[in-house]
């Protein structure tokens, strides 16, 4: 019985010791190097430039009155969007409104004047010779000329006289928001008075910047030698904000300069943007960006992905088993924080950014999402110049 109790007693140990001993590679074996991937991310990598501009409005009036008087009311809300023809201001009228009468009554009397003239010259000219002398007819031809002289000079009398009254109620000429009035109700204005206010149009506002040089060379270059009518119609123009935030609305260039500033050597352009949100203020900066207007899509990894031996570029994947793959990579640049990629990899893959120096090929891994490379908001080129801000 004891030898029986001695020999399990034995194998119990065995079994014990066996286990300890097997233990750590079971460990081992089961533990798989960590890693962190990233997908390959399509994006578009066209050139793209960026420029300080300014907003200016299409159009501003100021408006003044051409008419010497006092103010006689006020039609609007300072800061308000007025159409065109909406009445702004009324100037006193009462003495416009006797000159118009005055004007009207020597009218009235220029054209009696003239019919009187007409009679006597047709009633001269019905008589003989033996009548009426060769002098007295010529007399009554230079009477009804110069009665038709004076109506004439009445008859425009009187349409000054209606301008001027006309005058006394002033309108906005274009559609706009107008801004604080300078003058209140009561004051004299007239012609020498200066702006009474000033309507600026909102919609659409134009965003100036300039350009220099080289990077007018560059943009011909990027579009194969583009005249600058045609760059104008192969690139597209966005904008981004002071905050940082992208404008919804894309604009269109307008206008070149058509010669370099000697000063700053730049050339000036101009861009049209709708702004049916008032968004746009005039006065304000803004970056303007230029890229190409075909989109040219290219798959973009990080630039800790890729590394490099003897025989090129290469990045490590992980395949559908969980094992890792090398591929070997194209790259044409990059673009902010990425690699331009232009063969190799078709944007389906998944890279491996982090824990590269614990894997090989072959190895199976435990892999961890890592967010997609980031679009590269530099861009391939930027280029903000000294004359762009006035």
């Amino acid at each position: 019985m004891r030898r029986s109790a001695a020999r399990r007693h034995m194998s119990a140990q065995s079994v014990v010791l066996l286990a300890f001993l097997l233990a750590p590679h079971v460990a081992v074996a089961q533990v798989k190097p960590v890693v962190a991937t990233a997908g390959v991310a399509i994006e578009d990598v066209s050139p793209r430039y960026e420029f300080v501009g300014r907003v200016e409005a299409v159009n501003s009036v100021a408006i003044r009155s051409r008419i010497d008087g006092f103010l006689a009311s006020r039609m609007f809300s300072e800061g308000e969007v007025v159409r065109k023809d909406q009445e702004l201001f009324t100037i006193e009228s009462t003495a416009y409104e006797i000159a118009l009468k005055e004007a009207q009554a020597t009218l009235l009397s220029a054209q009696a004047s003239r019919t009187e003239a007409d009679r006597r010259l047709q009633r001269n000219r019905s008589l003989n010779r033996q009548t009426v002398s060769q002098a007295v007819l010529e007399e009554s031809e230079t009477a009804r000329e110069t009665a038709q002289a004076n109506f004439l000079s009445a008859e425009a009398g009187v349409s000054r006289a209606e301008l001027n009254l006309g005058y006394t109620r002033i309108s906005s000429p274009i559609d706009g928001r107008i801004g604080l009035s300078a003058f209140t109700v009561g004051s004299l204005v007239g012609p020498s008075s200066g702006a009474l206010a000033t309507v600026v149009q909102t919609d659409p506002v134009r965003a100036v910047f300039s350009v220099t040089d080289r990077s007018i060379l560059d943009l011909r270059s990027a579009a194969g030698g583009a005249s600058k009518e045609q760059l104008a119609s192969g690139f597209a123009i966005s904008m981004r904000l002071s905050n940082g935030a992208e404008y919804p609305e894309r604009g269109q260039i307008e206008f070149f300069e058509n010669e370099i500033d000697i000063q700053t050597g730049t050339l000036p352009i101009r861009a049209l943007f709708a702004n049916p949100e008032g968004l746009l203020v005039p006065g304000q900066f803004v970056t303007i960006i230029v890229r190409q207007a075909d989109p040219r899509p290219r798959p973009v990894v990080p630039v800790a992905a890729v590394q490099q031996d003897r025989d090129g570029r290469y990045v490590l994947l992980v395949g559908g088993d969980s094992k890792v793959e090398l591929r070997r990579v194209e790259v044409s640049g990059q673009s902010g924080s990425n690699w331009i990629v232009v063969g190799g990899l078709d944007g389906e893959e998944k890279v491996i950014v982090e824990g590269l120096q614990n894997i090989s090929p072959g190895v199976e891994v435990e892999a961890r999402q890592e967010p997609s490379p980031l679009p590269s908001q530099a861009g391939n080129s930027s280029a903000p110049v000294s004359g762009s801000r006035p």
